[in-house]
């Protein structure tokens, strides 16, 4: 038996309404639900066939601030049209580029294309690609 596809992902983040503004404002994900859940505030959203479950920090708590630093997942990735036309349209909802890269690359990976990383909510690298990249033999 193996796995058969990503439900979802889970982001914590520190600013639930920021963190909407980002994911559906800009980014254009369905919101499906927000709710409360224990002592958070969580919001459910579609990409897709993909969901992303966004989850407040807990009442009374703070949540340590980003760093690239910490294991676990480095940025989560997300696939557009085209991404010139996105870039163009995101940054005029207010996206910004991530520091870690600061305009749009060509990944070192034969046969890439460019991609962009966008500034998440909370510090966190969001790449978008218009392509699918990875194939067989590119690592």
């Amino acid at each position: 038996m193996k796995i058969t596809a990503i439900d979802h992902v889970a982001v914590q983040t520190s600013n639930l309404d920021t963190a909407l503004d980002f994911y559906v404002g800009i980014l254009g994900a369905e919101l499906v639900v927000r709710q409360k859940f224990k002592r958070r505030q969580i919001a459910w959203l579609r990409v897709g066939n993909v969901k992303i479950e966004l989850f407040s920090e807990r009442e009374g708590e703070s949540l340590k601030e980003w760093s690239d630093f910490y294991s676990g997942p480095v940025h989560i990735s997300f696939l557009v049209p085209n991404l010139d036309s996105f870039l163009r349209e995101a940054l005029a909802k207010g996206a910004r580029f991530h520091p870690s890269h600061p305009e749009p690359f060509l990944p070192p990976v034969p046969g890439a294309s460019k991609i962009a990383y966008l500034l998440g909510p909370d510090g966190e690298e969001v790449e978008i690609r218009d392509r699918d990249d990875i194939k067989e033999g590119n690592t």
